[in-house]
């Protein structure tokens, strides 16, 4: 015959569930068969049992969880951003003109290019964002028909670089030849030096003009005129 539960003990079960206890311990605490006490206890939510027997693990358990969170809100937002970036500027055709292109090649130079004002010295940028390099080598081959096979491409890396994979990988991204590559430059390891590793090393295009340097750089401050002073200065 089905043995009869008090009500009263079927409570201290649950209690015992809200606070933690595993159905091990509650059988071996009223000797009821697990399949009963699934019955008692179905409707209770499972307990996180780190809460009860090691409290600073839940505590990191849900630091964790709620870090993860704010990541996946932040993504969102930032996903919401660029979408809308990106419709904004592709309504942007001014940006085929070609005086907006020498301003943006300009203002780039003259962020990242060699401004130095020794005689002789070519028009070289580095950066090691390709995307940048990507954009500067376009920029100057189209907007003073600058031949792309005369640039000279150099690359300075570090000790975890593999030479052929870095060298392989600016050659098809920027179109070039193996013959304009220059001697890549490898930096000793210090390992007492801490250092931010980059993705492709630092990646120099060289163009053998001092005129045409001379001329970028100079459109970079005329540009910065009149944008901060306006045209009729």
């Amino acid at each position: 015959m089905k043995k009869k539960w008090e009500e009263s003990i079927k409570e201290q079960a649950r209690t015992m569930r809200r606070n933690g206890a595993s159905y091990g311990e509650i059988t071996k605490t009223y000797k009821v068969a697990k399949s009963t006490l699934f019955e008692w206890v179905k409707k209770i939510e499972k307990p996180n049992t780190l809460y009860h027997t090691n409290h600073n693990a839940w505590f990191a358990s849900i630091r964790e969880k709620a870090a993860e969170a704010n990541k996946k809100k932040r993504q969102r937002e930032i996903d919401v951003i660029i979408d809308s970036v990106k419709e904004e500027v592709e309504q942007w055709h001014f940006l085929l003109d070609k005086n907006v292109q020498k301003s943006i090649l300009s203002i780039l130079y003259w962020a990242e290019g060699q401004k130095l004002p020794e005689r002789g010295a070519p028009v070289k940028f580095a950066n090691t964002d390709p995307r940048l390099i990507l954009l500067f080598v376009k920029l100057i081959t189209e907007c003073y028909q600058v031949d792309l096979k005369k640039l000279k491409i150099g690359l300075y890396i570090h000790w975890y670089h593999k030479e052929t994979v870095v060298r392989n990988f600016w050659k098809k991204l920027l179109g070039v030849h193996d013959s304009q590559f220059r001697k890549i430059y490898r930096k000793r390891r210090h390992n007492s030096k801490r250092f931010r590793k980059n993705f492709m090393g630092i990646c120099f295009v060289i163009y053998q003009d001092v005129d045409l340097r001379q001329r970028i750089v100079h459109t970079a401050y005329e540009v910065q005129k009149y944008m901060v002073n306006g045209y009729n200065t």
